[in-house]
């Protein structure tokens, strides 16, 4: 059921793509309250469980091989939602690290087996299984019987996706141009495969797997068992058994390569050519004869991404068993990663299911104000730029943004990248702040700008994916900008995490900035933490009274009251402001107790600044 590229046209792709997203959309919406400890674990075992046996390949009539999917137990484990994301985070390791199943073609695959697989598993459970207990016969019956039905409805969309491709896609002559067999031979010769041998051992999998889960993990199987209590205990230690058992699977894998030969439309361009494979083709194929040579489209296709781990055989193993235990075993922590990195994204970005407006609004408060205080008290540790008089600092590192911004040469802009991160190690500011206040939020925002490029730019291609080409041109472009961005915002960042506010406006003034700029500056960095501490007072206060969940309809009536109130205050807290300006005789100077006095060393320093940023734009013209 892994469909390669070219066998489905780009245009069939493209559709099966769109008719995926609304799902892992709707998926990833389902599963934002449960993005934490817990679910994380829950999803990598059944991620790298379903990774895991569909590498057993069994042997199917006709010489094709077939294997089960495992989204009945996930689904039955984790809920519909949470099992699409699950099976859809291996078939996307599958295909892009081990070359099984296309990348035009991932999502076809995961519309298939990922959705459709879910979704069937999960009603055919939920039907048979009632109201029955959680240690109940009734239950095991009825994850076998949705295993099958599951991989059965699977097999059957990816026969009807191929068996379409030769009545639509033809070339002048006739001959189709993608996958060669019509619906009439598409659709008995993969469904015969799965009726029997690969439905059976989704049967077996899923009905066994139930079963031991009810004797070792019972509190597993009660997220889709009405009216039960889901235990909250469900992190890596109570997983651990799980483990253990895939660990023993993955060890088993060589048995999967004991069924020689392909799963039926899933053969190579090469195939196509040996007379002994056409054979086995034609005999999978209700004895209709494949063309004679590989569809166009096929051959055009099929090339558009190398997998580094090609048909689960590393080229530094020339042993093939234990190329498969290792295939395995990195399969299995590229979906550990997956699952932990993308809790952590969906976390750091804070879209998690049923959090209210007054929940984001408040953790978004917490982190500005978390950012001021880091800031005031790195300024005032004995770091080496907290030493260096104010004027040099901002000389010296604005400097250096200019000289990044005029860079042409990657090499340049990465020299003063380093340079920043290591004045600010010796600063007192270690990398996990920069991640957290810098890189990580430029990266994201400018990411989003600069992954358009990559495929827009004209230029020289490097690969290819539905039409559109990534070229060198555009991967260039893309790495100027993440590049000059991330620099120059490292040393934006220094400045302010090493300098006083106050300090940085006088500084400013010295160097003959405008009284205006300099004023605005102040007031707007002082007051919007005014009405940050009056919006968090505000916030605070309305949730310690508030019991239970606002309603969607209460959160938007709050949001303008919100608005309103915090309108209001800054309108009073403007005519406040400017009375005592006006009492006090405020002409705009930004004045500080400490008067600046450059020593030797900040000479030094500036003369640093100065040699670097000429030596930099000197190379990187």
């Amino acid at each position: 059921m892994h469909i390669p590229d070219g066998y489905l046209s780009p245009a069939t792709c493209a559709t099966l793509y769109s008719g995926s997203a609304p799902f892992w959309w709707v998926s990833l919406r389902r599963m934002q309250r449960g993005l934490h400890t817990r679910m994380v674990p829950l999803l990598s075992v059944f991620a790298a469980f379903s990774f895991i046996i569909m590498m057993f390949n069994l042997p199917l009539p006709g010489g094709t091989t077939g294997h089960a999917v495992g989204v009945g137990i996930a689904a039955i484990v984790l809920g519909p939602w949470a099992a699409i994301l699950a099976i859809s985070i291996a078939l996307i390791i599958q295909a892009i690290l081990f070359g099984d199943g296309g990348i035009t073609a991932i999502g076809a695959n995961c519309f298939n087996m990922a959705i459709i697989g879910s979704l069937v598993a999960y009603g055919t459970y939920r039907v048979l299984s009632g109201r029955a207990p959680v240690r109940s016969r009734r239950r095991v019956l009825a994850a076998a019987l949705a295993g099958y039905a599951a991989i059965n409805f699977s097999a059957l969309a990816a026969a009807i996706e191929l068996g379409l491709q030769p009545l639509l896609f033809r070339d002048a002559s006739g001959a189709a141009l993608y996958a060669p067999y019509p619906l009439s031979i598409a659709i008995p010769a993969m469904m015969a495969g799965h009726l029997t041998v690969a439905g059976l051992a989704e049967m077996v999998v899923s009905g066994g797997v139930v079963a031991y889960l009810q004797r070792m993990e019972p509190d597993l199987l009660r997220a889709t068992a009405p009216d039960a209590r889901v235990s909250e205990a469900s992190g890596w230690r109570a997983l651990k058994p799980v483990w253990i058992a895939l660990g023993v699977l993955a060890i088993l894998t060589p048995l999967g390569i004991l069924a020689t030969g392909s799963a039926w439309g899933e053969w190579s361009v090469d195939d196509f050519e040996h007379p002994q494979t056409r054979e086995q083709i034609a005999n999978a194929s209700a004895g209709s004869a494949p063309p004679t040579e590989a569809p166009a489209g096929l051959q055009r296709l099929q090339s558009l991404w190398m997998a580094p781990l090609s048909r689960y055989a590393p080229r530094f193993l020339k042993n093939a068993q234990l190329g498969y235990i290792v295939s395995a075993m990195l399969g299995m922590m590229a979906i550990i990663a997956v699952c932990l990195g993308a809790g952590f994204i969906l976390r750091r970005l804070g879209i998690r299911r049923g959090r209210s407006f007054i929940e984001r609004t408040l953790e978004s408060l917490l982190r500005a104000s978390e950012f001021a205080a880091t800031a005031e008290h790195s300024a005032e540790s004995g770091g080496a730029l907290q030493r260096i008089d104010p004027r040099v600092k901002v000389v010296g590192l604005m400097l250096l943004v200019i000289v990044v911004a005029a860079s042409r040469h990657l090499p340049v802009i990465g020299a003063i990248f380093v340079f920043a991160v290591a004045l600010a190690l010796f600063s007192g500011i270690g990398p996990g702040k920069l991640a957290n206040w810098v890189w990580i939020p430029v990266l994201l925002f400018t990411g989003t700008i600069a992954l358009p490029a990559i495929v827009l730019t004209p230029g020289t291609p490097v690969v290819g994916f539905g039409g559109f080409f990534v070229t060198t041109q555009g991967l260039r472009g893309a790495a100027y900008l993440l590049s000059r961005a991330e620099t120059a915002a490292t040393l934006s960042a220094l400045l302010v995490l090493t300098t006083p506010w106050p300090w940085v406006l006088k500084a400013l003034r010295v160097l003959k900035c405008p009284t205006v700029l300099v004023s605005v500056l102040g007031m707007t960095y002082r007051y919007i933490f005014e009405i940050l501490r009056a919006a968090l007072d505000m916030f605070e206060s309305r949730r310690s009274r508030t019991v239970g969940t606002l309603s969607p309809a209460d959160n938007r009536r709050l949001a303008v009251c919100a608005i309103g109130v915090l309108l209001s205050k800054s309108v009073q807290l403007s005519g406040d402001v400017h009375m005592a300006m006006q009492s006090r005789g405020f002409r705009g100077e930004a004045h500080v107790l400490q008067d600046f006095r450059a020593r030797t060393i900040d000479w030094c320093w500036l003369a640093g600044f100065v040699v670097l940023a000429a030596a930099a734009l000197w190379w990187g013209r």
